[in-house]
């Protein structure tokens, strides 16, 4: 039953009360809501009309194009704008008969009548009478309850400062949505909100990726609110709200409470929501994503729509499985591979195993033996051992009956020592008061030597004084002499100096001296240019010599070419030759100077072989030599520049020609068809030929002017001695990589003419142009030489008038210095005068007091004489005490002396017994040291048997024991050479092939072992993919089978043909992971099947097949809803009608997926459902705000119309 649906729409939060009251107390009213900020205008209503007839009539109705059908009025106010042109005709809704595309029969009654009318209305009157309209929608309110929202469809959308809405709420139906509005009204942002009010990222979408994008200008935050249909059980529906800040912020609410995003996907997948695949969510933007959506991950998406999770799973699993299983396929392989090189390598070392295992056993017996000496040894220690102890215990008994012996006599010298201990000490104490008296007696004797020097010291101040007034009055007579003679000086009074004359004469000679050298100058700046002329011309000359003199040689010739081929290396070349003293060696110059080609028809050949480098490289002999050019050419790391050059090839060769042996001898290579080899025509300096060896390979390039045959070149190239040739005019090279040594490039190149070491020939015009010109020079240098004459005898006689008057100058200058020092001496005599005075003052002043100076110093001298002799008298008195107590202490000592020498003799006499004692002692020592080391020796030795015993098998163990009992140490160590000359006759070869063969096997073994392992896991896995692969394969063919067959049904109902198959890659469909779906399609008859591509196919062909895609799955799909927007844009108004007939049919069928149609534009005559529910959009700044729509008069104009008809 054609339906119309209006939506509801919300201001700023607030709902008409009275809208709502009408719409409660009238059925026939539908909910009205208005929106005055945002001009929107939204009537989403169902509305029936129909008449009165029977079921198997059909009233006529005449459309413009003459056919009768039923009619759909539009508003008679506004005009269709999105009816593809065809304006004037009328909207009509066109019923077809028949099966669905499923195979069953229609849901709807094919023969009803039905008229849909979709208006955009605000208000209704509540006063309606019209009881039709009643009815119809009393009829739509009971369809809807009987087809309610399956779990997880989308029950309502409400949006608050989001893009372009203020505040709007969506009330979407259970099974097709079609939402339909002008471009830019706000269609994509229902599904915007879909995607971000349920968790999803905004990538899902194509647009902007900024979350903060989607907040309504001139808003700080925006809220979605999306209501889902709950399972039966649950007691309120989920309601997932979700605010986003413009900071980019975002929060969630499920039901109210605050969730976190996880608990929101978490509440997703539990729904099986899946917004991130194209086959449930296809967003405008994304369109040609869909279409250009790989084969591949085509699969999965349509596992994810279509299929329970288990399929999924299991084709992860079994991807996982794969995977595991062609590395373990591959690591066996190479296990295979590794086993059997090394059993190679193993069948290899067999026979030096077999040597190695005989000097093993050999050296095995040599360790036995060897190990047999400790034991051995700690027998014979323990041995030796009790042997000591025994001598150690007689030399102790020995030793204390000494010690017996000796008691009474260490008594006698104990008495002795101690009388003369106690009167060492006496004496010490004495020895202590005789020093402390000699030191007084010192100081007293320093006592009266200051006295005497005061005495003396004052002597000689008192003669000193009479001396120096003797001294003073000769000073003042001489000052007064002095004094007579510079007044006798002075009566001689120059005057005032006046040199104002002789100043006057000396400025006047002064300008004539400055206009003299002016002259000078002005002369010998005439006669500069003149010299610069000539020497510039002089050069010139020297230059024309040069060159006529290295034109008539090939040398000068090769240097002329240098010159103008490389600047840089001419430069370089010119500075060899004037510095070669700076070089210990030769420096030889570039190749193209110093070398010749023997025969003139190669130069062509030899001179391809060389590199721009090469041609212009200079060669230095020595290490020092090349340091030298190097930083005379480029400068050094002290900052100097040298010659400043960059563009120079400097090369240092060490090794002799002879050092680069020839690859093949002259006969070798006429059989391979060369002429020779490159070396062999090329004349120059052995150094200059290594180098270019060295460099370019000389002597391993052959040269041929003839073509070589197939055969041989074929011979050179297998050979491998050569890389390189020339024949024919072509060069050839061959390039082997280190990594592939049998894979080789070969290059081929035309050689060309030579352009150095061409044969030039003398160009004798230009030589004689240039001795023209060399006589040229000649003439006009005469000619300057006679004009430089002329002004040089002018500038004599200027120099020697000049030279004049200086001469006058400088006699003037003395005159006037003698009159200087003259007055300057009056002035220095008056001043010596004044200081001669002030001097004889002085003198006179310091005579005073010399008498009362000369009576001080007397009586000074006096009192220090008298001091002096009590002093003496003291001293003396000093002295014999002193003499008295060293007498004491003198027969002390010679006490002590007696003393000593009897406990000297007692001890000479008591030294028998110390040597007899000592030499126990030493006896004693070297037995308990003896004795210490054997018990060291004796543990070292214990320890090592024991360590030995630990690693010894029984037999060694046994034949050890054999050896101790039977041999010596000496035997044991007579056997062990003889084993050692036997081991040393036995060629050791490879000493780690035992070690090596051992290590092999045994990483042979484990490596078995871990195949075996592998092996076994290799069959687990593949047990387990063929188990989940019988189970996920007949499942996935019979999920592609149903969408195939769905999706041929389709395109045969619009007359083309279309069909889904699965691509099984790899050997026997084992590759898994490319597992692909590929979509075959046809839209011309001529045409054979297609693959759908974002290449192949038109944008309208595209998108035919996607939504025929899609409509495949709905029926399949496990997804709750799904969104298409757009998809219609791109078609022909044929396609998109059967399009769209066919989704209304498959979408608005019992069971179905809830589905979401997003399109700007509808043809006219479009089939409808009556569970379909439109809506219809209207915003903009030219709605409305208080407009009125009412839905009778649409309902009446179409009764007038159809009676009319």
């Amino acid at each position: 039953m054609p339906s119309v649906i209006s939506q509801q729409s919300r201001q700023d939060g607030q709902e008409s009360d009275d809208s709502d009251a009408e719409a409660h107390n009238t059925p026939s009213t539908p909910k009205i809501s208005s929106g005055r900020n945002s001009k929107l205008t939204i009537a989403l209503k169902r509305s029936l009309a129909e008449e009165d007839q029977d079921e198997t009539a059909e009233e006529p109705t005449i459309t413009r194009s003459g056919s009768k059908r039923r009619k759909l009025t539009p508003d008679p106010d506004t005009n269709d704008n999105d009816s593809d042109g065809d304006e004037g005709r009328s909207n009509t809704d066109t019923l077809s008969e028949g099966r669905s595309a499923g195979g069953e029969e229609e849901d709807e009654d094919a023969s009803s009548n039905k008229e849909v009318i979709i208006p955009v209305a605000e208000e209704y009157d509540s006063d309606d009478s019209e009881t039709g309209m009643a009815d119809s929608l009393d009829k739509m309110r009971n369809t809807a309850e009987e087809i309610p929202h399956a779990r997880g469809a989308i029950v309502r959308v409400y949006m608050e400062n989001f893009v372009t809405y203020t505040k709007v709420t969506f009330e979407p139906g259970p099974s097709l949505n079609m939402v339909i509005g002008p471009n830019g009204t706000g269609k994509s942002t229902l599904v915007c909100a879909i995607c971000l009010g349920l968790g999803f990222s905004p990538e899902h979408l194509g647009r902007a990726k900024d979350i903060a994008e989607f907040v309504k200008n001139g808003n700080d935050k925006a809220i979605i609110e999306i209501e889902l249909k709950g399972s039966p059980t649950d007691e309120i529906n989920p309601t997932i709200r979700r605010m986003i800040k413009r900071d980019g912020s975002t929060q969630y609410w499920i039901n109210g409470k605050e969730q976190p995003h996880r608990a929101v996907k978490q509440l997703m997948k539990l729904l099986n929501i899946q917004i991130d695949n194209l086959c449930q969510f296809l967003p405008q933007d994304r369109v040609v994503d869909f279409a250009g959506l790989k084969p591949v991950p085509l699969l999965r998406e349509t596992q994810r729509a279509a299929a329970p999770p288990e399929v999924m799973e299991d084709h992860d699993e079994l991807k996982r499985l794969r995977a595991l299983e062609v590395g373990l396929e591959m690591e066996l392989e190479h296990d295979r591979q590794s086993i059997g090189t090394m059993e190679g390598r193993q069948k290899n070392l067999e026979r030096d195993v077999a040597r190695l295992r005989e000097r093993q056993t050999i050296q095995e017996h040599i360790k036995l033996l060897e190990n047999s000496i400790p034991f051995i040894e700690y027998q014979d220690i323990k041995k030796s051992r009790s042997d000591l102890k025994r001598r150690y215990n007689a030399c102790l008994a020995q030793l204390e009956e000494i010690r017996k012996e000796q008691e009474p006599q260490t008594k006698q010298i104990k008495q002795a020592e101690d009388q003369l201990k106690e009167l060492k000490a006496w004496l010490e104490d004495e020895k202590r008061d005789l020093t402390s008296a000699e030191n007084e007696l010192k100081g007293e004797k320093e006592r009266g030597n200051n006295l005497k020097e005061k005495g003396v010291k004052a002597e000689s101040d008192l003669g000193n004084l009479i001396k120096s007034e003797k001294e003073r009055k000769a000073n003042i007579e001489r000052t007064k002499e002095q004094i007579a003679r510079h007044e006798r000086t002075l009566q001689d009074d120059p005057g005032d100096l006046d040199t104002s004359e002789v100043n006057d004469k000396i400025n006047n000679i002064i300008k004539e001296i400055r206009a003299s050298r002016n002259e000078l100058d002005a002369e010998r700046a005439s006669i500069e240019p003149l010299q610069t002329k000539h020497d510039e011309k002089e050069n010139e000359i020297k230059n024309i010599e040069h060159w006529i003199s290295r034109m008539n040689n090939i040398a000068g010739q090769r240097v002329e070419t240098l010159r103008k081929a490389s600047p840089e290396s001419f430069t370089v070349f010119e500075w060899l030759q004037k510095n070669k003293d700076k070089f210990k060696g030769p420096v030889y110059g570039p190749p193209i100077v110093e070398c010749t080609v023997k025969d003139p028809r190669y130069q062509a050949e030899i001179e391809s072989l060389f590199s721009q480098g090469d041609k212009f490289a200079f060669t230095c002999t020595s290490r020092g030599d090349f340091d030298i050019l190097i930083n005379s050419v480029y400068g050094d790391n002290r900052n100097e520049k040298g010659l400043g050059l960059s563009e120079v090839t400097i090369k240092y060769i060490e090794k002799g020609l002879d050092e680069f042996p020839r690859i093949a001898s002259k006969d070798e290579l006429s059989s391979w068809g060369f002429d020779g080899l490159a070396i062999d025509f090329i004349n120059g300096p052995s150094e200059v030929l290594s180098m270019l060896c060295n460099s370019i390979a000389l002597h391993r390039v052959g040269i041929s002017k003839s073509k070589l045959s197939l055969t041989q070149h074929q011979s050179v190239k297998m050979g491998k001695k050569m890389t390189r040739w020339v024949a024919d005019g072509v060069s050839t090279s061959i390039r082997r990589r280190s990594d592939y040594p049998d894979t080789e490039t070969e290059l081929n190149s035309h050689i060309g003419q030579p352009q150095f070491f061409k044969t030039v020939e003398v160009d004798k015009h230009r030589i004689e142009e240039k001795r023209q010109r060399q006589n040229q020079l000649k003439g006009e240098i005469d000619e300057i030489n006679r004009e430089i004459c002329v002004k040089k005898a002018n500038f004599q006689e200027l120099e020697d008038r000049a030279s004049s008057l200086q001469e006058e100058k400088n006699a003037l200058l003395q005159e006037k210095g003698n009159m200087q020092r003259a007055v300057a001496k009056y002035q220095r005599i008056r001043t010596l005068l004044s200081n001669e005075q002030e001097i004889l003052e002085g003198l006179e002043k310091s005579g005073k007091g010399f008498k009362s100076k000369v009576v001080g110093l007397e009586t000074l001298a006096l009192q220090a004489n008298m001091d002096r002799v009590v002093a003496a008298a003291n001293f003396a008195e000093r002295v014999r005490e002193y003499v008295a107590q060293y007498r004491a202490v003198a027969t002390a000592e010679l006490h002590v002396i007696e003393l000593s020498s009897n406990l000297q003799h007692y001890n000479s006499w008591n030294q028998s017994f110390k040597d007899r004692l000592d030499g126990k002692q030493k006896e004693r020592d070297e037995f308990q040291e003896i004795g210490r080391e054997m018990a060291r020796r004796a543990d070292e030795l214990r320890d090592q048997c024991r360590e030995l015993i630990d690693t010894l098998s029984d037999e060694q163990r046994e034949e050890i024991s054999i050896n101790h009992s039977k041999k010596t140490v000496d035997e044991l160590k007579a056997e062990i050479q003889q084993e050692e000359v036997r081991l040393e006759g036995i060629y050791e070869g490879n000493p780690h092939a035992i070690r090596q063969y051992e290590a092999r096997e045994k990483e042979i073994n484990e490596l078995r072992g871990i195949m075996e392992a592998k092996q076994a896991d290799l069959d687990k896995h593949q047990i387990k993919i063929k188990r989940i692969r019988d189970r996920w394969e007949p499942r996935i063919d019979q999920l592609v089978g149903n969408i195939s067959e769905a999706f041929s049904r389709s395109f045969e109902f619009i007359g083309c043909a279309g069909s889904v198959r699965i691509r099984k890659e790899g050997k026997d469909g084992c590759d898994f992971e490319n597992w692909a779906i590929e979509i075959l399609v046809k839209f011309r008859e001529a045409e054979t099947m297609q693959v759908l591509t974002a290449q192949r196919q038109s944008g309208g062909e595209r998108a035919v097949s996607t939504v025929f895609y899609l409509m495949a799955l709905q029926s399949l799909a496990r997804a709750p809803f799904r969104v298409v927007d757009e998809i219609n844009q791109g078609m022909d108004p044929r396609n998109e009608r059967l399009v769209h007939k066919r989704m209304v049919k498959i979408a608005c069928k019992k069971h179905t997926s809830q589905y979401f149609l997003i399109t700007p534009k509808l043809l006219v005559d479009l089939d409808y459902h009556e569970r379909m529910k439109v809506h219809c959009i209207n915003s903009g700044d030219w709605v409305a705000d208080n407009h009125v729509q009412d839905f009778k008069k649409y309902i009446a104009a179409a009764r007038q119309q159809a009676a009319g008809a």
